[in-house]
């Protein structure tokens, strides 16, 4: 196992002000950082066009380990959460769920998913809501300390994201690809509701899809959901970023790095890190931070 806690979830965002105000008011997150887009990390993301390219930090508000950072990008009005592979959502670990959904009623984040128990354990009740730029975000609360969960502790009312999700047409393929990639060991794959596909597919509520969570360093884990028939490529611009969640940034904790295809990090906290990306086969970009 050499990848671990996951540092940043990147977002295309139309409209940096608004996502920094919704962001700061409603999940208590703090803008920490601001800048533009390097050509080193526009090239190695595919997205030449977005060299140069606003982007805001933003971490929570007792913590300075995990980062959102939204670039400034128009995004697809057509593009449907969840109704294509690669990242699909950010899961993030919050005290407590239903006082965050009385907060959220009335705001831009749309709540897909009311708080509910999980279908495999009442102790972890969790929503899901679409944020300002189309990016779907799990807001999870673990009621009490479970075994096999190494699941972190909220260290305040939103903190950090410990799961990403990660949809494509073949479980067999997606697993086999991390496992392989990163020396990680296959775990069971369960049925399991999940609420944020049937919407997008216009099913039952309780119908339920292949998933399974396979654990990485630093308590955090990667969720793969098998989606139904009738899933389509995401489509973005070329030498633009995908909409919604395009990159997820892991530390990665080997040592043998080349210096003709890395970068340097500009996330706080982790300055002139080296970076490399890997692009899985689900169009999702994986940012590895070496340690």
């Amino acid at each position: 196992m050499n990848i671990g806690r996951i540092s940043a979830v990147t977002v295309a965002s139309p409209d940096l002000s608004n996502t920094a105000e919704l962001y700061t008011q409603f999940l208590g997150y703090r803008m920490v950082d601001r800048g533009q887009i390097t050509k080193e990390e526009a090239v190695n993301w595919n997205a030449k066009n977005i060299e140069g390219s606003n982007y805001i930090i933003l971490q929570p508000e007792n913590s300075d380990d995990f980062s959102f950072r939204f670039i400034e990008q128009n995004i697809q009005n057509d593009y449907i959460p969840f109704k294509s592979p690669g990242w699909n959502a950010a899961e993030l670990i919050v005290k407590n769920v239903d006082d965050l959904a009385e907060k959220l009623f009335n705001s831009e984040f749309e709540i897909i998913g009311p708080p509910a128990d999980l279908s495999f354990t009442d102790q972890i009740r969790a929503m899901q809501v679409i944020g300002p730029s189309k990016e779907i975000l799990y807001l999870t609360q673990f009621k009490s300390k479970l075994q096999e969960f190494d699941s972190p502790e909220a260290r305040c009312d939103v903190d950090q994201t410990f799961i990403v999700i990660l949809a494509g047409q073949s479980m067999e393929q997606m697993q086999n690809f991390y496992c392989d990639s990163f020396n990680l060991e296959k775990t069971p794959v369960m049925d399991s509701r999940i609420r944020s596909i049937s919407r997008a597919f216009g099913k039952p509520e309780n119908t339920q899809y292949k998933s399974s969570a396979i654990p990485i360093k630093d308590q955090s884990l990667i969720e793969i959901d098998e989606l139904p028939e009738g899933s389509d490529r995401r489509l973005g611009e070329s030498g633009y970023l995908l909409p919604g969640i395009s990159i997820v940034s892991f530390l990665y904790y080997q040592s043998d790095t080349n210096n003709s295809d890395t970068y340097r990090c500009h996330l706080p906290n982790l300055n002139n890190k080296k970076c490399r990306v890997l692009h899985g086969q689900n169009q999702e970009i994986i940012e590895l931070i070496h340690q």
